[in-house]
């Protein structure tokens, strides 16, 4: 089984952050946040991934070579001017003529089988399958009817209310890339929209957890959200990749009096004495002088 990685983006709501870290890097659980992307890949039989790459595209090849590409054969497309997630994918369209394939994104945070979602597209005799998920009281973006994907992002003339959303997870088969176009461009509204108004556009419907990062806010609600994960699915991204899950990395320092409430740590933190830390993330190599407070805050060293 074949995958696309989706790792090229900027991760822009995520800046400053993601100037000094691409978004597949920028630690959950002092973990990077694509190495819950290459666990799900793995436990689904994957072993050929095509990763495309810009922004910040020698740490992740960096990053992937220090760990032996976790066994994985990965094969990087660097994009010398980014291409989107529709041309990017379109640019590696010669990797993926022969099969159906897994499209991902490397931020994705999520309980998935992507093996029960191969095994749904298999049934479905679709070009497409997306995986899905209930929308919240604000309403989604995606527009299901009939077993099938009928609009997405309101494109299409439907008046029914968009009620799940896209989890950025997908099996493909070849025939999207009839739909795709050279050159930049977004899948949404260069592939997948194609196929729904072919009806050739099916979902899998996830009710799980999953976890968003595309945010300040979001990022430090992730991590907070998988604080208590259990150890059977820290053992699963363990076996996988090697990385442990920890919400307190080994090398920190805290500080006599200091107070840390259900907060992630990174390694070589330092906590003064006195200082409190809730709800927070401090990324490696954070310090909070003593006495200090971080309460619903993101924190990393800024270069």
């Amino acid at each position: 089984m074949k995958a696309f990685l989706l790792a090229a983006g900027y991760g822009e709501r995520l800046r400053p952050l993601t100037d000094a870290i691409p978004k597949p890097l920028a630690p959950v659980m002092n973990v990077p946040s694509v190495c819950y992307a290459l666990t799900l890949l793995k436990e689904a039989g994957v072993s050929e991934v095509v990763c495309n790459l810009h922004h910040l595209a020698g740490a992740i090849e960096e990053f992937f070579s220090e760990h032996d590409g976790f066994g994985l054969n990965i094969v990087f497309s660097r994009e010398d001017v980014i291409l989107g997630t529709g041309g990017g994918l379109a640019n590696c369209r010669d990797h993926f003529q022969d099969a159906p394939f897994i499209y991902l994104n490397s931020d994705m945070i999520a309980d998935i089988d992507l093996g029960a979602v191969v095994r749904a597209h298999q049934r479905s005799g679709s070009t497409g399958t997306l995986v899905l998920a209930p929308a919240g009281a604000g309403g989604g973006r995606v527009t299901v009817r009939e077993g099938r994907i009928v609009n997405l992002r309101n494109i299409l003339p439907d008046e029914a209310r968009p009620a799940h959303d896209f989890l950025g997870a997908a099996v493909l088969s070849p025939g999207i890339f009839r739909c795709l176009k050279e050159g930049f461009s977004d899948i949404v509204e260069h592939g997948f929209i194609d196929l729904a108004r072919d009806r050739a556009l099916g979902y899998y419907l996830h009710g799980g957890s999953w976890h968003d990062i595309g945010s300040m806010e979001s990022y430090r609600a992730a991590n907070m959200a998988l604080h208590d994960m259990p150890d059977t699915c820290k053992k699963r991204v363990r076996d996988a990749t090697g990385m442990d899950p920890v919400a307190l990395a080994g090398r920190a320092v805290i500080g006599r009096g200091a107070v840390v409430e259900r907060s992630v740590i990174g390694d070589g933190c330092v906590i003064g004495d006195g200082a409190r830390v809730a709800r927070s993330v401090l990324l490696p190599g954070t310090s909070l002088r003593a006495g200090e407070e971080a309460e619903h805050t993101v924190r990393w060293v800024q270069v």
